[in-house]
Parts: C-alpha cells; sequence; structure tokens
C-alpha cells in the first residue's frame, strides 16, 4: 500500500475540465496516499520542486521527461446559444464574423478560418482584452461575451448541458496537446505508475462509452 505526498502539478485548464471532477476515483482507490493538486500555467522543474508528475499543454517533446498524450487539443468555434440566437442562428462560418471573436490574436484563429480560405480582418474589429487561458475564455462564452475557440473535449458538460454551442463539426490542430510527463528515471515509481495507469485508462474508457451512444 502506497502512502506519503503525490503531487500533481497542472495546467489549470486541464484541472478545472477534467482533474478536479474525477481525481476523486484514484483517490478512493489509493486512500493512504495523500493527492496533491498545484494549478499552474508555470512548467513544473521536477529538479528542484517536490512535484511527481505534471499535466502539461504543449507540443513537446521535453528533454527527459517520459510523455503520454491525455486530450489531443483540437479547436473549433464555441459560444452561448443565447449570442447565437442574437443574429438568428449560426448557419455558416461567415455567421460568426457578426460576433465578437475573443482572443482574435490567437492563431487558432486564423487556422481555422483559414482551412476554409476566410480571412478574418483584426483591423476591422473592436479592441477587447486578452483573456489568457482556454477556461477564462469558456467562462467569458458562456457568459455570451463572444465566440471563443475552444477544445471540444474539455467542454462536453456544457455542451450537453446547452451552456455552449459547437456550430460546426470541423475542428482543426496544430499538434498541441495536454500531457502527463514524469522523469525519465522515475517511470517505474509505484505512485507514478498507478496514476499513470489510472488517468490513460480512465480517458479511454471515457471515450470509448462516448462512441457507444
Amino acid at each position: 500500500m502506497m502512502e506519503g505526498t503525490f503531487t500533481i502539478s497542472t495546467a489549470q485548464t486541464f484541472a478545472t475540465n477534467w482533474l478536479v471532477e474525477n481525481i476523486d476515483a484514484f483517490q478512493e482507490l489509493h486512500p493512504t496516499l495523500s493527492v496533491r493538486l498545484e494549478t499552474t500555467q508555470r512548467l513544473a522543474a521536477f529538479n528542484t520542486e517536490d512535484v511527481d508528475v505534471a499535466i502539461r499543454g504543449g507540443h513537446g517533446p521535453w528533454q527527459g521527461l517520459e510523455r503520454h498524450l491525455l486530450v489531443a487539443a483540437d479547436f473549433t468555434p464555441m459560444l452561448s446559444p443565447r449570442l447565437a440566437d442574437t443574429i438568428g442562428g449560426i448557419s455558416t462560418p461567415e455567421d460568426l464574423l457578426k460576433l465578437p471573436l475573443l482572443d482574435l490574436g490567437d492563431p487558432w484563429w486564423t487556422i481555422w478560418f483559414g482551412a476554409i480560405d476566410i480571412k478574418i480582418d483584426s483591423d476591422d474589429r473592436p479592441p477587447m482584452a486578452k483573456l489568457g487561458g482556454q477556461s477564462m475564455l469558456a467562462r467569458a462564452a458562456i457568459a455570451g461575451r463572444g465566440v471563443a475557440m475552444l477544445t471540444p473535449a474539455l467542454y462536453r458538460t456544457e455542451l450537453e448541458a446547452g451552456l455552449l454551442l459547437k456550430p460546426f463539426e470541423r475542428t482543426e490542430a496544430d499538434g498541441l496537446g495536454y500531457w502527463l510527463v514524469y522523469p525519465e528515471g522515475r517511470r517505474n515509481a509505484p505512485k507514478i505508475r498507478a496514476f499513470r495507469d489510472w488517468i490513460l485508462r480512465s480517458l479511454q474508457e471515457e471515450e470509448a462509452g462516448r462512441k457507444s451512444r
């Protein structure tokens, strides 16, 4: 039976939209292990910090670290159904351009619209505050502030509850993902192995259950 502290340094978006809702299942499997989450956008320094594993958003690889892809960060425009109703609904991608686009400087906008040969002229759009991470963008979209470019896999609860609308099935990707990482030399540490096996299995079962509906 494993004892002691198990510290997970995690990107805020993944923590908010998956890990916080599921970590109790891991804790129940290992009741004598004290699980601690540290939510940060900063990359954990394994050689100087008391961190066992990290969940990073990025492309990787990272020197000296094992990595396992948890969620591929594909992206598509999403918005509040109420905001869509203000222009009579969203039928075509061009309809999105009638609404405020959140964090327009994000290259995901150029990639998604560029794939269908639509150019966004940011000079013709009013300036807006840069909100940062996806979790902040999602909250702003739910509040009706504008259209956000988000990763659908991280907002299934909000989509099913009708808080967010995904008007188009098409997604794009630039290789970004959320990865479980830890030092190569610690790959066989019992608590790291237990967490790795649990989170990969949980995500696989979740995806399999969704496909079987």
